[in-house]
Parts: C-alpha cells; structure tokens; sequence
C-alpha cells in the first residue's frame, strides 16, 4: 500500500562525494540484441531492448564488476560488468528508495549503526530437520532489512547490498565474499560500505531513472528513423506504450511505502535471535 507523505527532494546531479555516476550504464547496439520468444514468433518489447552492462562505482569498489580471475575461470568472453536488461535493474534498485530514505525507529538505527551485531543477527536462521523455520521467526525480523535490498537473482551468485538510513546519511553495504564459483569469488565490490547524503542520494536515483529512460526514448526515435535496426519488426507506438508505463512505474518508487512488518514485531523476533545467540542489544 502506498502513501505521498514522504516527500523526496530532486536536486542537480553530482552534488554526492563521487565524481562518476552512482550508477553506471551502457546499452547494447540494438542490431545486437537477440529477440525473445519462439523462431516463429520473436519479438523485441522495451525491456528487451534496454539490454546493457550495468556497474556502481561506490568509493574505491565497484559493485556489479566481475573479478578478472573468474572471468578466466568462465573461459567465456563475458563482459567486466554484469549483463542484463537495465530495466529489471533499475527496477529492482528503485524499488529500495524510498524504505532506503525513510528514517528508522531508534532502536532499528542502533542496531544498523553496529554492523558487526547486525551481522551477527542475520547469521541465526534456525531450522528444524525438516527444514522448517523455529523460532525466532526471520522473516519477521527482517523484512524491514530486505526491502532495502535490491533483489539480484538474475545473476550467478547475485551480489547483495542494501541502503540504510542513519541519521541524514545513506550507507550503502555490500558482501559478496561468500559468492563464489569453483572456490573463486564472483565480484570485484567483495566487503565494504559506503555513505552518501540523502539528497545526493535521492538525485542519483532519480538520475538513474532519468537516464535510462531519455536514453530509450532516443532508441525509439533512432529505429523509427531508420538509424538503428533491430534484427525484427517493432512496433513503434507500442514501444512508446511502454515507456510511458516504465516511466509511471520508476515514478512511483519515489513515493513512500507503508511497512511490511510493524517495527515492534520485528524487533521482538530480532530480541530473541540476540537471547539465542547471547547478542547484547540497544536498550
């Protein structure tokens, strides 16, 4: 259920500590990409069509680059950075905006302030033979957690980061050392943190969502022109459709989330994970 209560500043890019993008594109030719669906019936819709390598350059890491070694290990010529549809990114990124923004209850921000605990916390997952969860539930605990993490699971070993809010800056957390392949680790972007300015961080966002879609809009003037050629026949009002409604969607992940789970259930599980592990927590 969605509110407007939040109200989300937009200010001019790079006002944030880094000198690039905080999140970096760039699309395939469009005579490169290959249409979905049956030989007989291939078609390239919007999202196909914002096929694209995709990186965040967050302090001096980069999240979503692949480290050289298990590219040797692929024997492959995959790309340094991770390959998909940047919409589904993008998607999935702005879906975390506005939890990400939103100020944490006292009690929730003392704990995001103590990663060591907090990671301590998320280690308890408690199961019994059947594979059933016990008690505490996690889930419960931590919902609050997992929608300020973007879902990834379209990649091998997707890599993990989620934003949270302390005080008036977002830090940006990612740990990707257990994502490995043949014993290798995946990501370039291994363990860290980084911190922004909520401001900056909304702008970076919005930035995003601004230039993918101006970026598209131009891709769906060029194949009208006759500029660029997709490998089949487009439908170019459609693809106009679709934009719009890409457009109203990134719109609405600016607007506030009501709570999944309300803060004092979570933080009930959460003091029984700590009673099972023997955490000390906030007061």
């Amino acid at each position: 259920m969605r509110s407007s209560s939040i109200q989300f500043i937009a200010l001019p890019r790079r006002i944030s500590d880094a000198s690039m993008a905080l999140f970096e594109f760039d699309l395939d030719p469009v005579e490169e990409i290959v249409p979905w669906g049956s030989p007989n019936d291939p078609s390239l819709s919007w999202f196909v069509l914002t096929l694209g390598q995709f990186r965040m350059p967050i302090g001096d890491q980069v999240l979503f680059r692949y480290r050289e070694e298990v590219l040797r290990l692929w024997e492959s010529d995959v790309q340094r950075d991770a390959h998909y549809q940047i919409a589904s990114i993008a998607r999935d990124i702005l879906g975390s905006v506005a939890p990400g923004v939103a100020p944490l209850p006292p009690f929730f921000e003392l704990l995001a302030t103590d990663r060591a605990l907090l990671e301590q916390l998320l280690s308890v997952r408690l199961e019994d033979e059947a594979g059933r969860e016990l008690s505490p539930d996690y889930y419960t605990a931590w919902r609050w957690l997992g929608e300020r993490s973007p879902w990834t699971g379209y990649f091998v070993e997707n890599p993990e980061f989620y934003f949270v809010r302390i005080g008036d800056r977002i830090h940006i957390r990612w740990d990707n050392r257990s994502k490995r392949v043949d014993g290798t680790e995946v990501w370039e972007a291994s363990y860290g943190s980084y911190e922004i300015p909520i401001e900056a961080f909304t702008s970076e966002c919005r930035d995003f969502s601004d230039r993918l879609l101006a970026d598209m809009h131009k891709r769906i003037s060029c194949i009208e022109t006759g500029d660029f050629h997709p490998q089949v026949a487009v439908s170019i009002d459609s693809l106009r459709e679709q934009q719009e409604s890409w457009r109203c969607e990134f719109d609405s992940y600016f607007r506030a989330e009501r709570q999944d789970i309300p803060w004092e259930e979570a933080e009930s599980e959460i003091r029984k994970t700590a009673a099972v592990c023997g955490a000390s927590l906030p007061a």
